[in-house]
């Protein structure tokens, strides 16, 4: 029964796949969620109980070219609402909130923008911010750096990273477990090095990279190149969830988004970094459900 609410798939107008996963209680109050960079479905809360005591129906969704989503040729960020809008018709739901991670916050921050009659409100967690800004890519490491600019100036660069990437995480787990703690920043080793956290990340990147590594590229080009939106024209709350510690998107791109987006309440956590979401998982939801 968990492996069909979490393998399944609706097919779009345009005749599209969209993988999508379903987690709590189908009756209970809906939130899409959108993975990070190179992740999937799979990404999700591990208490199935917190999910249930707070009255959550939680949907996490492939984006195309990611685990049993198909991929989409000249895809624009601003395509991501539409996907959203026909899954959201297709489970009987017409409000919603949405939570993003990391890459997936653009995701998020989009369906708010061109959906804000039905998104209730939502979350970006150690979210990416838009990259032309002025001194963006500062307290970056070099290798984020590297993606980010070739994203933006030579995409031929982000699509070999990410090629190169999906031989290290597909081959042997354990081997593909290695790979990808390795460049994990030691703020969060300790939280991803617990049992459950590792099982959840690995096999949602290495579902993400299941269609291959053009998908993960694609996706790291349109969240680095303009977004097609002004951030001061989304209309629902969003909470803003970032680590203080946090060198993967540095705390000043919270501090951007806080002071650009007309209807935002941050929470700036100290000594946390890039994945302190898979503990505060129950903050932020209860926090973004809390309709006061």
């Amino acid at each position: 029964m968990l492996n069909d609410r979490i393998n399944q798939t609706l097919i779009l107008e345009n005749g599209r796949r969209l993988g999508y996963a379903e987690y709590g209680i189908p009756a209970g109050r809906p939130v899409f969620h959108f993975h990070g960079s190179g992740s999937s479905r799979l990404d999700h809360p591990s208490s199935e109980n917190m999910l249930n005591d707070l009255n959550i129906h939680f949907i996490s969704v492939d984006r195309p070219g990611h685990g049993l989503s198909d991929f989409q040729s000249n895809r624009r960020l601003l395509d991501w609402p539409n996907d959203i809008s026909q899954l959201a018709d297709h489970l009987g739901i017409y409000q919603f909130y949405v939570d993003g991670h990391s890459a997936g916050g653009p995701h998020a921050l989009v369906c708010a923008y061109q959906l804000h009659e039905r998104v209730i409100a939502g979350a970006v967690i150690s979210s990416v911010p838009p990259m032309s800004r002025l001194n963006a890519y500062q307290g970056m490491p070099i290798m984020n750096q590297i993606l980010a600019r070739s994203s933006r100036q030579f995409p031929w660069i982000t699509k070999l990273i990410r090629w190169i990437m999906r031989g290290m995480v597909m081959g042997d787990v354990e081997k593909a477990s290695q790979h990808l703690m390795s460049s994990i920043p030691d703020t969060d080793k300790a939280i991803l090095y617990t049992p459950q956290n590792v099982e959840i990340f690995v096999s949602a990147i290495r579902e993400g990279f299941r269609l291959g590594s053009r998908g993960v590229a694609q996706d790291d080009i349109l969240i680095n190149q303009e977004w097609g939106f002004d951030l001061a024209r989304v209309l629902p709350r969003i909470d803003i969830w970032h680590g203080e510690a946090d060198v993967n998107v540095p705390i000043h791109a919270a501090k951007y988004m806080r002071d650009v987006l007309p209807n935002a309440q941050a929470f700036f956590l100290p000594g946390e970094g890039h994945f302190f979401v898979l503990t505060h998982w129950e903050a932020i939801l209860s926090t973004l459900v809390n309709e006061k």
